[in-house]
C-alpha cells in the first residue's frame, strides 16, 4: 500500500489536466461565478458592447503627433489611442496603411496594448488587418477578458475574433503573478467561442518542474459540455483498498449524454459505471447499469459464511432507470427503478440512486390519464428485498389501478370517489395471492372565511377480497372471498385568532384551535391477510389523518375525537419567527381491526392515546430550532422524539446539533405485523454536523453521529478541502457501522479515506461542501428547509 499510494496521487495529479469535469454541466454557469477575489487585475470590458459588423464603423484615433501622406498612409505617435466598435488599441506608434484594394492594416510599436471584449494582449511591436479582424503580436502575452486564463508567447496571432493562436507559448488559468501550474507547447490553439484550450507538444508544469508530456491535449477552460476524460476519484478504505474511478463523458448530442467510469477496486475487481441522460418524446430521465464480472472480495465472503445470504453468481450490477414523460396534456409516463444483483451491493459498492438505509429497493412504473374531473393511473410495483428474513413477506401489487373522480362546481358541496383494483403477490410459497376491489365516495360540505373553517364530510368504503390461499398456510382466519363496507362520518373545524403580541412589541401572534370527530364501526378484518398497511408515526399533522395505517387492508374503528392548538409569532414583516403545536387524540371507544397482530389491538386504548407536539423557533436570521414529541399512553412513555438547532451563516458555514429517540416498545408494535426481530433496546442518537472556513482556502467538514445507549459512534467523518484560485484538493475520511458480530457481540465498523484533486478554471468548480456533507452515511439536511 506504502508503494502504490504515490503512484496514484502522482497519476490523478496528471489525469487531471485531462479532465473535462465542466463538459459534463447539463446547466451552463457564467464566469461571473468564479470567486470574486480570483478576479482581481484580471482585465474587464467595461464600455457598451457593440452588436453587428465592426468593420463598418469608423476608427477614431487619438494622439500627440498626427502626419498624414494621402492617401496611402497616416502616422500617429505619442500616447496614441486607436477605437472601433469593441476594439482597442494603444501604443506609442500607429501607422495605418490602406492600399488602392482598400486593404486596411495598422502597425504598431512601442507598449502595444490591444483589448476587445474577449481579449487582452500586450506586446512590443503588432499589426492587425482591419478587413479580418486579425491581429498578430511578437514576444507578447495575453489574458482572457473578465474570466481566468493567461500566458505568453513567441507570436501571438487573433483571427476571426475568435481563435488566439500561440506559437511557442503557455497557458494557465491561475490569477497574476500565481503559476502554480502551467501548460506550455510548441503551439496552442484557443477557441473563445467553444471554451476549448488545444495544444501541440504540451508540456505540463507545477511551478517550474515538467511532470507530464503529451504530443496534442485538448482542454475546456469553461463550461460548454463537450466530450472528454472527467476528474479522476481516489479513495482508500479498511475493506476494500485503493478505490479509483475514471470517467469519461461523452456529448451526444444537445438532448443526449452518457458517462463511463472505469472503476478498479484493489480488493474486489474491475467494475464498469454507466449512465446515460436524455430528454425526447420518451421523456426526462436516466438510465445506469453498473457491472463487475468477477467480485474477489465477494466470493471470499461467501465461501465463509457457507453461502448464507450470499447470491451465488460472482458478477454484481445495478441497473437504475428513472423517467418522466409527459405525453400530452393528459397523459403521462414515469418509471422510478432500481434492481442489483445481490443484498449486499449497496453496502459493498455503493450507489447514488440507492442508500445503504433502505431494506428495500422499489421498480415502480405508473401510465396515468388526468383532466378536470378524473386522475387514473394505472401501476406496476415490484419490491426488492435487501435482507433474506423479510423478502418473502414483502407483497407487491402486480399491477394496481387508482381512479379519483373530483367534481367541486356545486356551491362549496364538493363530491369526491376514489377506487383502486390491485393484484397482490409475493414470493413466498405459502403466501396467499389476492385481487382488491377497492370503492369510497365521500361528499363533503365546507364553510370557508379568512378566520375559520367547517368540513362535514360521510362517504362509505366498500372493499372485496379473493384471496388466494395454499393448503399449506395454516392461518385457519384467512377467507377466500371477504366483502367489507365501512360507512364513515366527520367534521373538522378550524378558527384562526389573531391579536398584537403582548410582551413583544412589533410581533402578532396567532392562536389556532383545531378539532376534528370521526366515526367508523368497527368491522372485523382477521380475515383479510395485511397486504399493503402499516402503522404510521402520530406527530402532531398525523393526529388528524383519517386512518392510522397506510394501505387498505387494515382500516381501523374509530369513535375519537382529535384536538390541537398552534401559535405562532409574526414580526413586522410578516416573518414566522415561533411556533408551538401541541395536540391529542382522545378516543370514545377503542379502535381496533379485528386483527390480533395490530398493535391497536393488543392494549386497550380508550381515551386520551396519544399526545404530540411540535416547535418551530427562528431565533434570528442564522439560527433555528426544531423539535417534535410524540406520547403514547399505550406503554405509558415517549414513543418518538427528535430535536435540532442549526447555526447557518452561509452555505459552508454551519453547526447542527440533532437529537432522535424511538421507543424499543414502540418500534416492536410497528413491527409486529412484519415478523422481525424485536428490538431489544431504544434508538437514542446525538448527532453533530460541521462545515467551516478556516481561511479563505481551507475549509473543514465533519459530522459525529453517537449511540448513547451503546456507548458508540454509529457514523463518524471528516474532510478538509483546500482550494485557492489556481488548484484545489479534497481529504475525506469516514468511519460507519456495517455489521454486527454475533460471537463478540461487537460493532463492525468500515474506514474510508478519499482524496480528489481539481485544476481551477479547468475543471466544474462545483461546491465541494456540499459533496463533503453528502460523505457520511447519514447525509446532512438543513433545517432551514421549509418542508423539513
Amino acid at each position: 500500500m506504502k508503494k502504490l499510494t504515490p503512484s496514484f496521487i502522482a497519476a490523478a495529479v496528471c489525469l487531471s489536466v485531462h479532465s473535462q469535469d465542466s463538459f459534463a454541466n447539463m446547466e451552463l454557469v457564467p464566469p461571473a461565478s468564479t470567486n470574486n477575489q480570483c478576479l482581481i487585475d484580471v482585465p474587464i470590458y467595461n464600455r457598451p458592447l457593440v452588436e453587428g459588423d465592426v468593420n463598418t464603423l469608423p476608427i477614431e484615433v487619438s494622439s500627440d503627433k498626427f502626419e498624414i501622406d494621402l492617401p496611402n498612409q497616416a502616422i500617429y505617435s505619442g500616447n496614441v489611442l486607436a477605437t472601433q466598435g469593441n476594439r482597442m488599441v494603444n501604443s506609442e506608434q500607429i501607422i495605418i496603411n490602406q492600399t488602392a484594394n482598400t486593404n486596411r492594416n495598422l502597425v504598431l510599436s512601442g507598449n502595444v496594448v490591444y483589448q476587445d471584449n474577449l481579449i487582452e494582449m500586450q506586446g512590443n511591436k503588432a499589426e492587425m488587418n482591419l478587413n479580418t479582424d486579425d491581429i498578430e503580436i511578437q514576444n507578447g502575452q495575453y489574458h482572457l477578458v473578465g474570466r481566468l486564463g493567461r500566458g505568453t508567447a513567441d507570436n501571438m496571432t487573433f483571427n476571426d475574433n475568435r481563435y488566439i493562436v500561440l506559437n511557442n507559448g503557455s497557458f494557465t488559468s491561475c490569477p497574476i503573478n500565481d503559476s502554480s501550474w502551467n501548460i506550455e507547447g510548441s503551439k496552442i490553439i484557443y477557441d473563445n467561442r467553444e471554451q476549448l484550450l488545444e495544444v501541440w507538444n504540451a508540456v505540463f508544469k507545477i511551478g517550474k518542474v515538467p511532470v507530464l508530456y503529451s504530443p496534442y491535449l485538448q482542454l475546456p477552460t469553461g463550461n460548454k459540455r463537450r466530450s472528454g476524460l472527467l476528474m479522476p476519484e481516489i479513495s482508500y478504505d479498511s475493506i476494500d483498498g485503493i478505490d479509483v474511478s475514471l470517467p469519461f463523458y461523452w456529448n451526444i448530442a444537445p438532448n443526449y449524454d452518457a458517462t463511463f467510469t472505469p472503476r478498479i477496486i484493489q480488493r474486489r475487481g474491475v467494475q464498469l459505471q454507466t449512465e446515460m441522460r436524455y430528454l425526447n418524446y420518451v421523456g426526462l430521465g436516466t438510465i445506469a447499469f453498473d457491472w463487475l464480472q468477477h467480485d474477489r472480495l465477494y466470493s471470499n465472503d461467501r465461501k465463509d459464511s457457507n453461502n448464507s445470504g450470499y447470491s451465488e453468481n460472482d458478477y454484481r450490477w445495478l441497473f437504475h432507470w428513472k423517467n418522466n414523460q409527459l405525453i400530452n396534456d393528459n397523459w403521462r409516463f414515469n418509471v422510478d427503478a432500481t434492481r442489483v444483483s445481490d443484498n449486499q451491493y449497496i453496502t459493498d459498492l455503493s450507489s447514488k440512486y440507492a442508500s445503504e438505509t433502505d431494506g428495500y429497493l422499489t421498480q415502480h412504473y405508473q401510465l396515468g390519464y388526468t383532466d378536470q374531473y378524473w386522475d387514473i393511473g394505472l401501476n406496476y410495483k415490484y419490491f426488492q428485498a435487501l435482507r433474506d428474513d423479510i423478502k418473502d413477506d414483502l407483497y407487491r401489487a402486480e399491477p394496481q389501478l387508482n381512479i379519483n373522480y373530483y367534481n367541486n362546481d356545486n356551491d362549496g358541496i364538493n363530491f369526491r370517489t376514489f377506487g383502486q383494483v390491485s393484484h397482490f403477490v409475493s414470493s413466498g410459497s405459502a403466501n396467499p395471492t389476492a385481487w382488491r376491489f377497492h370503492v369510497e365516495p365521500t361528499l363533503d360540505y365546507t364553510i370557508l372565511s379568512s378566520w375559520a373553517s367547517v368540513t362535514a364530510e360521510a362517504g362509505f368504503m366498500a372493499t372485496h377480497y379473493n384471496q388466494d390461499i395454499p393448503r399449506v398456510n395454516k392461518n385457519a382466519d384467512l377467507e377466500s372471498s371477504v366483502n367489507r363496507f365501512m360507512p364513515k362520518i366527520g367534521i373538522d373545524g378550524k378558527v384562526i385568532f389573531e391579536r398584537q403580541a403582548v410582551l413583544l412589541d412589533g410581533y402578532t401572534q396567532t392562536l389556532e384551535p383545531r378539532i376534528k370527530y370521526l366515526y367508523i364501526p368497527y368491522r372485523n378484518q382477521s380475515q383479510i391477510r395485511n397486504y399493503d398497511s402499516s402503522l404510521l408515526q402520530s406527530d402532531y399533522i398525523g393526529l388528524f389523518r383519517d386512518q392510522p395505517y397506510s394501505g387498505l387492508d387494515r382500516i381501523a374503528s374509530s369513535n375519537k375525537v382529535a384536538t390541537g392548538v398552534t401559535t405562532r409569532f409574526y414580526d413586522a414583516n410578516k416573518i414566522e419567527k415561533f411556533n408551538l403545536s401541541l395536540g391529542q387524540i382522545y378516543y370514545f371507544t377503542k379502535s381496533r381491526t379485528g386483527d390480533t397482530s395490530s398493535p391497536l389491538d393488543q392494549n386497550d386504548g380508550t381515551g386520551s392515546v396519544t399526545w404530540a407536539t411540535d416547535t418551530f423557533w427562528r431565533i434570528n436570521q442564522d439560527i433555528i430550532t426544531r423539535s417534535g414529541i410524540q406520547y403514547d399512553t399505550r406503554i405509558n412513555e415517549i414513543s418518538l422524539a427528535n430535536a435540532i438547532i442549526e447555526y447557518r451563516k452561509t452555505d459552508n458555514k454551519l453547526v447542527q446539533l440533532s437529537y432522535r429517540y424511538a421507543n424499543k416498545n414502540y418500534i416492536n408494535g410497528i413491527n409486529l405485523t412484519n415478523n422481525t426481530t424485536p428490538y431489544q433496546q431504544s434508538i437514542s442518537q446525538i448527532g453533530v454536523i460541521s462545515s467551516w472556513p478556516l481561511t479563505e482556502t481551507v475549509s473543514v467538514v465533519g459530522s459525529l453521529f453517537y449511540d448513547i445507549d451503546n456507548k458508540q459512534s454509529s457514523n463518524s467523518y471528516v474532510g478538509l478541502h483546500y482550494a485557492d484560485c489556481c488548484w484545489g484538493v479534497t481529504l475525506q475520511y469516514g468511519r460507519k457501522i456495517t455489521d454486527w458480530d454475533n460471537i463478540s457481540k461487537e460493532s463492525i465498523y468500515e474506514n474510508k479515506f478519499s482524496i480528489n484533486f481539481e485544476l481551477r478554471g479547468l475543471t466544474k468548480n462545483s461546491n465541494m461542501t456540499a459533496k463533503m456533507l453528502d460523505f457520511g452515511l447519514l447525509p446532512y439536511k438543513t433545517a432551514f428547509e421549509e418542508d423539513y
